[in-house]
Order: C-alpha cells, then sequence, then structure tokens
C-alpha cells in the first residue's frame, strides 16, 4: 500500500513525467478497486501494484548527475548512527613524472 501511495505523491509533483502520471494514475484505481470491494467476494479487476523499480528510475530520468551524487551521500550519512564523525575527503593527488622522448634509432 505504501508503494502505491508514493506512486500517487510522484504523479501528482509539479515535473511529473507522463510515465509516472501514468503509473499514478493505475495505483488510484488500484486502490479504488480495493476500497469498492466487498467483503468475501473477489475484487471486480485484478489488483496490480506498479513496480517500483520502473517508477523510481522514470523519476529520476531528469535529475542532473551531481545532483544524484548528493542525493546519495545525504542518504548514505543519514543512516550513519549519531554523533558518528565522518573524516573529511581529500582530493586525489596525482605526481607528474617527465619522461624523456624516445630516442630515434639511425638506418
Amino acid at each position: 500500500m505504501d508503494n502505491l501511495l508514493d506512486t500517487i505523491r510522484a504523479a501528482v509533483a509539479p515535473d511529473a513525467t507522463d510515465d509516472i502520471k501514468a503509473a499514478g494514475a493505475t495505483a488510484c484505481r488500484t486502490i479504488l478497486t480495493t476500497l469498492e470491494a466487498k467483503a468475501g467476494e473477489p475484487l471486480a479487476a485484478a489488483v496490480t501494484e506498479p513496480n517500483p523499480m520502473a517508477t523510481m528510475v522514470s523519476m529520476l530520468r531528469g535529475v542532473p548527475p551531481e545532483q544524484l551524487l548528493d542525493l546519495a551521500i545525504a542518504r548514505l550519512r543519514s543512516a550513519l548512527p549519531a554523533g558518528t564523525q565522518v573524516q573529511q575527503v581529500q582530493p586525489m593527488k596525482f605526481h607528474l613524472v617527465a619522461v624523456p622522448p624516445l630516442a630515434r634509432k639511425q638506418p
């Protein structure tokens, strides 16, 4: 049921794509069919939940990669236990080594 509600929330967002809106409409129909069913009777139509992975991928389709990385980092940090200190990441350093040009062999 939570998947259905999450799908509907994503579908009513201002930046929802047509695919997300279609998944939201399907989720609404599923909930409506379930609510209209009488106890002990079969459902009038097959109740199918939208694929949560497909819904998530379609929601993230237009998000820039930098924003996705920031979201992933924030999510991982929120999963850490309270009071955990995260070390500052040091930038990568490359040492450049001068290589002398190759000498040509004389014919």
